[in-house]
């Protein structure tokens, strides 16, 4: 397929990808219906839109010829925290991708800014699956994040809950920051990730507490450059690199202290992977 050819297949892509989100905006709130008889059932039907639209939009990135070459431990149907380095939009692509093999992509929930819960459609469509929204402030995001913990131990439905440790995205201002913070302060300083944060993986622990299985170290990376969100589809043929390493949720410290110390070292690793291991893991497949 020429270029052309391919940058077509993948607008008609991301134009369907846009027209979907109308009919499960839709279906969404049809289902508040449900709601006076039974939470849960409105749950799990907005589960399973989710699940069936999060699909979608990956299945849609594969046949645009995007690749996932996956290692380490495989995703199984648990409840658990997933937590991964964040350099992309795409990695949210990828994590749903990856969950497809475990059957969880409905299971997925995420930390958001708070913002997002008013854009039309998407953000529309993560206020109905219990998405955590945050303003970056905890003493303002506490209450309502245990309240939405409250309310998942009440449901008592499957669960992932995927958050980013370094609290944005890779760019370079935020990467220059990073490593003048812990230079400053005699950290590691990192290559490849930012200095990661302990507060949301000990907030969804101790709010999930006696109802979480294990907890999931993703390591994402991505060969020649990272693509925009329109270079994913519309040329399409890139290719990702994901490890995994599952730990059960008892092995996982419990002060927060102690928890930052351990993701420290979690991240010094993950920084050594990307530099020299996950090319090699993946070509012993």
């Amino acid at each position: 397929m020429n270029q052309t050819a391919k940058a077509v297949r993948g607008w008609f892509t991301i134009f369907l990808i846009c027209v979907l989100l109308i009919p499960i905006n839709v279906s969404q709130f049809s289902t508040l219906l449900l709601l006076p008889f039974s939470r849960k059932g409105f749950m799990r039907a907005n589960m399973g839109i989710k699940g069936f639209y999060c699909g979608t939009v990956a299945r849609a990135a594969q046949w645009c010829g995007n690749v996932l070459i996956v290692t380490g431990d495989r995703p199984r149907q648990e409840n658990s925290i997933v937590f991964a380095n964040h350099q992309s939009m795409i990695d949210i692509i990828l994590l749903w991708m990856w969950s497809l093999e475990g059957q969880t992509i409905g299971w997925i929930k995420w930390f958001a800014k708070d913002v997002l819960k008013y854009v039309p459609g998407l953000g529309w469509g993560m206020m109905f699956v219990n998405t955590l929204f945050v303003k970056r402030e905890w003493a303002k995001d506490a209450n309502s994040i245990r309240a939405t913990f409250a309310k998942l131990r009440r449901e008592n439905l499957p669960t992932w809950l995927v958050i980013f440790p370094e609290g944005t995205r890779m760019k370079p201002a935020k990467f220059a920051s990073s490593r003048a913070y812990a230079a400053r302060k005699g950290l590691p300083i990192f290559d490849h990730v930012l200095l990661p944060r302990g507060k949301g993986i000990h907030a969804c622990i101790q709010g999930m507490s006696g109802q979480l299985s294990a907890v999931y170290d993703v390591t994402i990376q991505y060969d020649g450059g990272i693509p925009s969100i329109i270079q994913y589809f519309t040329v399409g043929g890139y290719t990702a690199r994901f490890h995994a390493i599952r730990y059960e949720v008892a092995a996982i410290p419990d002060r927060e202290r102690d928890l930052n110390n351990w993701l420290l070292e979690i991240f010094t690793r993950k920084d050594k992977l990307m530099a020299d291991g996950l090319k090699t893991l993946s070509s012993a497949l």
